[in-house]
């Protein structure tokens, strides 16, 4: 897990501060995933599996024109090789959850700071939010 957290602390930087993540981030952190698979012994019918909710994210991405990102898609592929089917779809989830909390909190505070700001052509980077899904299911799993 601690690969999975170096890999996911250095994508979500890269997403906050360009909004794109590197094919060599990506790449990086696939071979971390094979080598972590060889060390645990995972089948390749579990990796796959684990890899659904990034492909599925993936597709919608690529049905929507980009309205969510690539990236976001291909990071939850690779965390296929660090996690299991359940953990990923629970770090999506969980993730989706905190930054949908932060949007509300976005578009409350224009409508009452400024006087009715618009935010709804702003994009939000979301693989910042992971990493509270992740510390979250960290701590789930060990208690």
């Amino acid at each position: 897990m601690n690969l999975f957290f170096v890999f996911l602390g250095i994508a979500a930087w890269q997403d906050l501060r360009t909004r794109r993540i590197s094919l060599d981030v990506l790449m990086g952190g696939a071979a971390a995933g094979i080598i972590t698979c060889v060390w645990k012994a995972r089948f390749p019918g579990e990796i796959i599996l684990a890899m659904i909710p990034g492909i599925g994210l993936l597709i919608v991405s690529i049905l929507t024109g980009g309205l969510l990102g690539e990236g976001d898609g291909l990071f939850l592929i690779v965390s296929g090789f660090f996690l299991e089917w359940q953990e990923c779809v629970l770090l999506l989830i969980t993730g989706q959850i905190f930054c949908g909390i932060f949007g509300l909190a976005m578009m409350v505070g224009a409508q009452i700071g400024t006087g009715g700001g618009s935010v709804w052509k702003q994009r939000l980077p979301f693989l910042p939010f992971l990493l509270p899904a992740a510390l979250w299911l960290t701590l789930i799993r060990v208690v």
